[in-house]
């Protein structure tokens, strides 16, 4: 976590640890700023955006190809069981 603005968003550097919980530089890691709004309206929900940067095309291309996509599509649809 690089950045916490409560109740505003966070900042998040992701990546891969390797057995002894040391950085895997090997893989490619992202940044992920997340925001949330409160809706204007009384029954307007909350919106969430999660924006996420790469350090290039090849390190996104290398996270998508190992799932990326379907991690965060399953792990978003758990938020409101969480909340």
């Amino acid at each position: 976590v690089l950045k916490v603005e409560p109740p505003h968003g966070l900042e998040i550097q992701d990546g891969f640890a390797d057995d002894a919980g040391e950085e895997d530089e090997a893989l490619p890691s992202a940044l992920f700023r997340v925001t949330i709004e409160a809706g204007n309206e009384p029954d307007s929900p909350t919106r969430m955006t999660i924006n996420s940067q790469f350090e290039s095309v090849e390190d996104m291309e290398k996270l998508v190809e190992m799932g990326m996509v379907e991690g965060m599509t399953a792990a978003m649809g758990q938020i409101d069981d969480l909340l």
